[in-house]
């Protein structure tokens, strides 16, 4: 029977706990549902307000009326060729198209008032050019405004597309913090001219930006990795709207930013920068290697590691590019000078505890012990210290 009893609690336990669970997830979906609601409800006011035509933008929709506010522009990239692309210049060409897409055709007509507008993406928005030759490449109105189930050229709601040519210059900041394993972000600029209630961009999600593969004047060691976006906003203090009864607020303008990213490879410049300074420092190693009683080749090879890596070091100065960031470059640079002192410190720190002395006129040599540095007193164990640690450290800088 108390067995019967403490099982029986048990149950009431685990329904009581399951009910109380139930509640609770009950509770919060209907709080959920009720924030979802309330956004809901003050869009759909907003866009009451803005089609009375009393509030911003000040234009009126009735009923008849198809327009909606913000009005869509998906937006297309497509590069195809990059010239003068250089660290030593801050311009380089950009041959791509872009294309936007938009749910209305290129010459809407309001019902209310039969007055037509330019649909357009120039009279919306601007993509930021220094010099460009623009030509019109694609004509996508629609007599009925509807996408055909079958259509390649359209999707959902979108009924025209304008597609641009663009063979125009532009500005570069160039990033050498990770030179020369660096990623370079190309920066291509899409501005809305009026506020994000009335105006928003979007990436296109069924074509998305593309790039060849091999571009023509893409100099070799680059590699296009790939197109990234996102959007940025600007808040303009001096400009003022009324979106609602007692709403008003400054215009927030919409940026669209696609990034192309270019990779180095760094691995081959790697090489071709530092292997006179990789030969320095094998050569600082090769100290070890010789009995400490031959000073005299022992100091040959450490005076020829360090000019050599001084040497070095103003050859690398002298091919890297002129940037007040401290780079990769920099530092692979820096290592190897230290690590050749490194081992000429250690060589002199041989020498100094290596006596010789005479015992009944004959010469011996004797090591005395150093309290500190017992291990790199052995030749051997040094060598293979110094290159060890030499490439313990190169390989950090290279995941840094």
């Amino acid at each position: 029977m108390r067995d019967k009893k403490i099982i029986t609690k048990k149950i009431f336990s685990i329904l009581f706990c399951l009910f109380f669970a139930i509640g609770f997830l009950f509770s919060q979906t209907e709080k959920n549902n009720s924030i979802i609601d309330t956004i809901v409800e003050k869009e759909k006011s907003l866009r009451e307000y803005q089609r009375s035509g009393d509030f911003y933008p000040f234009v009126l929709l009735t009923e008849k009326d198809s327009l909606e506010w913000p009005l869509k522009f998906d937006i297309t990239l497509d590069f195809y060729d990059l010239k003068s692309f250089d660290v030593k210049n801050d311009i380089f060409t950009s041959v791509h198209s872009f294309t936007s897409y938009s749910d209305y055709p290129f010459a809407w007509i309001q019902p209310s008032n039969e007055e037509e507008w330019d649909m357009t993406h120039a009279d919306y928005f601007q993509a930021v050019l220094r010099e460009s030759e623009l030509r019109l490449v694609g004509d996508a109105i629609k007599e009925e405004y509807t996408t055909p189930l079958d259509s390649i050229l359209f999707y959902g709601n979108k009924i025209s597309k304008e597609a641009r040519i663009v063979d125009s210059e532009f500005d570069h900041k160039w990033d050498l913090a990770n030179y020369p394993f660096d990623t370079q972000k190309l920066i291509f600029e899409f501005k809305t001219f009026y506020d994000t209630s009335m105006v928003k961009l979007s990436p296109s999600k069924k074509f998305v930006s593309t790039f060849e593969k091999n571009m023509r004047n893409l100099k070799p060691g680059y590699v296009v990795t790939g197109i990234d976006h996102r959007s940025e906003y600007n808040e303009i203090s001096t400009e003022r709207i009324n979106t609602a009864p007692g709403v008003i607020r400054p215009a927030v303008l919409q940026s669209l930013i696609f990034e192309l990213n270019i990779k180095r490879g760094g691995i081959v410049l790697f090489f071709k920068i530092f292997t006179g300074g990789l030969l320095s420092f094998f050569i600082s190693c090769l100290v070890f290697l010789i009995p400490l009683k031959d000073l005299d080749s022992r100091i040959n090879l450490a005076v020829g590691g360090i000019f050599g890596a001084i040497g070095s070091s103003a050859f690398v100065y002298d091919v890297l590019p002129v940037v007040n960031v401290f780079t990769k470059a920099d530092a692979i640079n820096n290592l190897i000078v230290a690590m050749v002192v490194f081992n000429i410190l250690v060589l002199l720190l041989q020498q100094s505890t290596f006596k010789r002395i005479n015992i009944d006129g004959k010469y011996l040599y004797k090591t005395v012990e150093a309290p500190y540095f017992k291990s790199l007193q052995d030749s051997k164990f040094a060598f293979f210290y110094s290159i060890f640690a030499f490439f313990t450290i190169l390989f950090a800088i290279f995941l840094w």
